[in-house]
């Protein structure tokens, strides 16, 4: 080791969003020595700018499995869980669609009912009844979770990492720069403090995962994309509406605890040259489409005032999923690539991850499929019945 600060840990995770201080409180629960390290302060990075939707609605049983974990055994118990508050809130959740995705939804609905997901299909009536404020122009079927909703996607990451810390984890504002290796073996990190010593290290620091990665050989291909949203602010004989996830206008939209709504869209999608490129505001044409798309779909929102909009990097991949497990040198283990569906699914991520590092191997042994080869040997994975999602117009 060359000199440096001296710092030494059983395991350092490199990123303090949601998904690496969930990994570090869960490592922390099984009493490993672990150090957090990150070049700025926790949920200061992607996290913050999440959606930060909670539903279990996906096209695969393990996305779908780590979703309902997450729901259950985090974020609605999370007082007791883990302690404070994440702020969810549960506006039941609908996913939206067509004739183009209905038959994918029935097979993908009846998936996760029986990992058992509390869903339902609902026809366009019964969703006008669960909320009338929804508009059902164009929707044939839909999908309806009365558990789901939204957290507060900082104070989720802030409150993993403070229960990590009340574990004896400890977290340093640190930029990593590289990781050390002798013998096939993880040493640590070098850092913008000089070199900290670990035999493990645990590289949750998304699209920033690249360079340190490439260090010890490995290419990853994750590639940074801004995202925009919009918040829009609600009238007051709105309340509140569903969580949704609009597959024909092509956007997604949950209520904010500030009496605002807030309007994505992976339409907006940026490719990046580098995550670091400056951040920007969203623009008009984007706050238009987003207005136009709410719109549509909550007529009640028409003419709402534009409140204020934040853009956010996320580290995409080939197939839109992540890369996890051991990579590289013995002791080196990856978490990052979430393509924008991470937040929800953090809280057992970091529970598998934490039993691979310390177990050597994950409760769920579809999770060695996520694996970096697989993008290589041609092994993308994809669900059984995939959606196709809208342009906006």
């Amino acid at each position: 080791m060359n000199e440096g600060s001296g710092v030494m840990a059983e395991a350092i995770v490199v990123g303090a969003g949601v998904v690496g201080a969930s990994i570090a409180f869960h490592l922390a629960e099984r009493g490993v020595d672990t150090l957090v390290l990150d070049r700025e302060g926790p949920a200061a990075g992607s996290t913050a700018r999440s959606g930060a939707l909670v539903r279990a609605h996906y096209p695969t049983e393990l996305e779908t499995s780590l979703a309902w974990e997450s729901l259950t055994e985090y974020f609605e118990p999370w007082g007791d869980r883990v302690g404070g508050g994440c702020g969810f809130t549960r506006t039941g959740f609908a996913y939206l669609a067509d004739g183009e995705n209905e038959e994918a939804l029935r097979h993908n609905v009846a998936m996760q009912r029986e990992i058992g997901v509390e869903t339902n299909l609902v026809t366009p009536h019964d969703l006008r009844e669960i909320d009338p404020a929804l508009s059902m122009s164009g929707v044939t079927l839909g999908a309806y979770e009365p558990r789901g909703g939204y957290a507060d996607p900082t104070a989720t990451a802030v409150g993993f990492l403070r229960a990590a810390e009340s574990l004896g984890a400890r977290f340093e504002r640190q930029r990593v720069t590289g990781i050390l290796e002798r013998g096939g073996e993880v040493r640590g990190v070098r850092a913008n403090e000089g070199d900290v010593e670990s035999p493990v290290v645990v590289l949750a620091a998304g699209a920033w995962s690249v360079p340190i990665a490439g260090s010890v050989g490995l290419d990853l291909p994750i590639h940074p994309a801004r995202v925009r949203v919009a918040l829009f602010e609600r009238p007051y004989s709105l309340p509140t509406h569903l969580t949704i996830i609009d597959t024909v206008e092509g956007f997604y939209a949950r209520p904010t605890a500030e009496r605002a709504t807030l309007v994505g869209s992976r339409s907006s999608l940026e490719w990046l040259g580098d995550p670091d490129e400056q951040d920007v505001d969203p623009d008009a044409d984007f706050i238009e489409k987003a207005s136009r798309m709410v719109c549509r779909r909550i007529p009640a929102m028409e003419g709402a005032p534009y409140r204020s909009g934040r853009s956010g990097v996320l580290d995409m991949t080939p197939d839109g999923r992540p890369i996890l497990g051991p990579e590289g040198p013995e002791g080196l283990f990856l978490a990052a690539g979430w393509s924008g569906t991470g937040f929800k699914k953090a809280p057992a991520v970091g529970a598998e991850v934490a039993r691979w590092v310390v177990d050597g191997a994950p409760k769920r042994p579809e999770m060695e499929g996520y694996d970096l080869g697989r993008f290589e040997e041609g092994r993308l994975i994809r669900g059984d019945y995939e959606y196709g999602v809208r342009t906006p117009h």
